[in-house]
């Protein structure tokens, strides 16, 4: 009988909510929060109830598709999820605005800047601090448009010598640069974040344009010099 109680406690135990993945889009703008999309495919028992940790400032929570029988709320940093009864795994959709991604550095008491005034700082820290473990956490931010990657400042955790794609990889969709972190095998209390400065576009062909009038004044001065000597 001990035995077989023993055996039960061990079978449900080993039957928890598992997220396969989860998978959040930014798209960032200048002024006001990003607007936030986020995909997750979990698995676990029948109408098995597990929380989703939400790595931003978040609110306005809203379930854009999943299916029948889904449970969906918001809860302190987190969501709280519901498994349909027909079990399985489920792949849902919920959308929510996030705050605080995309920073402009605001200075106080004679501070000196750090980066240029037009810059911004993209930055993202994630921790999961519930239970259900993640198999493939990733979030990817959508810069505005005019706007590139200067550079990354920060991706931890150090890229293990067994992955083969750096913990932030820069790219470009639809014609907006974007910043991909993301983190395996997340166990409660792994953590995973991003920071990036950002630079409005044509800071580049201003540069292009200083550099070539440079340019021009050297040879000008040099062919005075050239004219001199002779």
């Amino acid at each position: 009988m001990i035995r077989r109680i023993l055996l039960l406690s061990c079978a449900l135990a080993c039957t928890g909510a598992e997220i396969q993945r989860y998978t959040t889009r930014l798209d960032l703008a200048l002024e006001g929060p990003a607007t936030a999309t986020a995909t997750v495919t979990a698995t676990g028992a029948p109408g098995e109830s597990f929380r989703i940790p939400v790595g931003f400032k978040a609110s306005g929570l809203r379930l854009v598709e999943g299916p029948a029988g889904l449970g969906l709320e918001a809860v302190p940093h987190a969501v709280q999820a519901t498994l349909p009864p027909a079990g399985g795994p489920c792949t849902f959709t919920f959308a929510f605005t996030a705050e605080g991604v995309l920073w402009k550095e605001i200075l106080r008491n004679g501070q000196k800047p750090t980066i240029p005034a037009a810059s911004r700082l993209v930055r993202h820290a994630f921790v999961n601090t519930e239970a259900t473990v993640i198999k493939d956490y990733a979030v990817e931010a959508s810069l505005p448009a005019g706007y590139r990657f200067q550079g990354i400042k920060e991706a931890l955790p150090k890229a293990g010598k067994t992955e083969v794609e750096p913990r932030v990889r820069l790219g470009r969709s639809g014609g907006r640069e974007t910043a991909l972190l993301r983190l395996e095998d997340a166990d409660q209390g792994d953590s995973a974040s991003m920071v990036l400065e950002a630079v409005p576009r044509d800071r580049s062909f201003l540069w292009l344009v200083v550099g070539v009038g440079l340019s021009i004044l050297y040879l000008v001065l040099f062919r005075d010099m050239v004219s001199a000597k002779s």
